[in-house]
């Protein structure tokens, strides 16, 4: 019997198809690792917005300088509190990376506040560090626009007009 090399689609076949499986596989890796890398970076923008909203309210109006009083009576808005509401903000969300520390501080002028949360990615026995960062601008009370009071019994604003 001669053989006409019959065995050639079968070798072809099995390279191509491990190729095609590898290469899957790596795409839905970096899917995951994409995935998670997102939820930690919104999860730091959103940090750094509550944070900055906090710091602004604690902050003293006529010096500047934060009021650390009016932040010891809002125990709700301490960053260890903050830190925590990432944490559970990121509870459950991630699907194969973890988080290692959330940190929070002021920038070195004291305008902005900065958000850094450290995580971890684990393909197999590969250890794939992520870091991200945000900062947000410190919102005072007092910067926010307001709608003008109406002056009192004024008629240009139809205010106090006779009706009749």
């Amino acid at each position: 019997m001669k053989w006409k090399g019959r065995g050639s689609y079968t070798v072809e076949g099995t390279v191509i198809i491990c190729c095609i499986c590898f290469i899957t596989g790596l795409i839905i890796v970096a899917g995951f690792y994409c995935h998670d890398r997102m939820v930690l970076q919104s999860t730091a923008d959103e940090l750094s917005m509550y944070g900055s909203f906090w710091t602004g309210r604690a902050v003293h109006p006529g010096t500047g300088e934060v009021d650390y009083e009016a932040m010891k009576s809002s125990a709700d808005r301490m960053p260890e509190v903050i830190e925590e509401k990432g944490y559970q903000m990121l509870e459950g969300k991630l699907l194969w990376g973890h988080v290692s520390d959330i940190s929070i501080e002021r920038s070195l002028f004291g305008t902005e506040i900065l958000v850094e949360i450290q995580g971890g990615f684990s393909v197999g026995q590969r250890q794939i560090d992520c870091r991200v960062e945000a900062a947000a601008m410190i919102f005072k009370s007092e910067d926010l626009p307001r709608r003008p009071k109406p002056e009192q019994g004024g008629a240009e604003n139809g205010v106090g007009e006779p009706q009749g």
